[in-house]
């Protein structure tokens, strides 16, 4: 199979989402393992590099992490599984039918509306029955 695209052309926005969200979190991680196991000024391969800096061994193993990571995730997200899962995926979502913005903004205001009035009944009831042990129990004895 090699590193060609498995049924190109179906299931692009499914696709670009999680290569975009699984690259996203590869690049994250390799940035945070060069956070976690830097030294600055130790094992320093080259002094002055353009756009790089000074390179050391560090930033060498979370760069081919990284790319190692990014080539894992192409693998996983290429094999015919995963590819007809996205493709399935995307022909589903085209199915729904989606709300208008007058029903999604209807439906906030019903569930903010249900919300503070349950903390009102909440804070109301948490007000009678302090006072109302207060009453049974008596005031610090």
């Amino acid at each position: 199979m090699g590193l060609d695209i498995y049924k190109k052309g179906q299931g692009f926005w499914a696709r670009l989402s999680a290569y975009l969200l699984g690259g996203l979190l590869v690049v994250f991680g390799a940035f945070a393992l060069y956070g976690a196991i830097n030294v600055p000024n130790q094992y320093v391969l080259v002094e002055s590099l353009p756009m790089f800096g000074v390179v050391t061994a560090y930033k060498v193993i979370a760069l081919l992490v990284g790319l190692g990571g990014l080539l894992g995730l192409h693998l996983l997200l290429n094999k015919p599984s995963s590819v007809d899962l996205m493709i399935e995926t995307e022909q589903e979502m085209r199915k729904v039918a989606w709300p208008t913005g007058k029903d999604v903004w209807n439906a906030t205001l019903v569930v903010a509306f249900v919300s503070v009035a349950l903390a009102l009944v909440m804070w109301g009831l948490d007000v009678v029955l302090r006072q109302l042990f207060l009453l049974v129990f008596g005031r610090g004895r």
